[in-house]
């Protein structure tokens, strides 16, 4: 139970690191949403986000998380989107 315990604690502090990310990123998806309300672009890009998808897939090492860092990445933009859309509402 002792290396399982290690694994949490390392899992643990990843996960702290993400969410830092991820307040990071949401914080650039703000200024990204006020620029598109501006010039009165849409949330939605297909084309960006599939060349993100591929770039960023790209990036991993172990190839045999595609699929699953695919399924990750497309929620991320997908909860990054419905955050502009939001915005842009207010």
């Amino acid at each position: 139970m002792e290396e399982l315990e290690k694994y949490r604690e390392v899992i643990n502090d990843i996960d702290k690191e993400m969410a830092a990310l991820f307040e990071k990123r949401m914080g650039c998806a703000k200024l990204i949403a006020e620029y598109k309300k501006e010039k009165g672009l849409p949330v939605k890009d297909e084309k960006r986000e599939a060349v993100l998808i591929l770039r960023n897939k790209g990036l991993l090492e172990d190839h045999a998380l595609d699929e699953y860092y695919e399924r990750f990445f497309k929620s991320m933009l997908d909860v990054s989107c419905d955050y502009q859309e939001h915005l842009i509402k207010v």
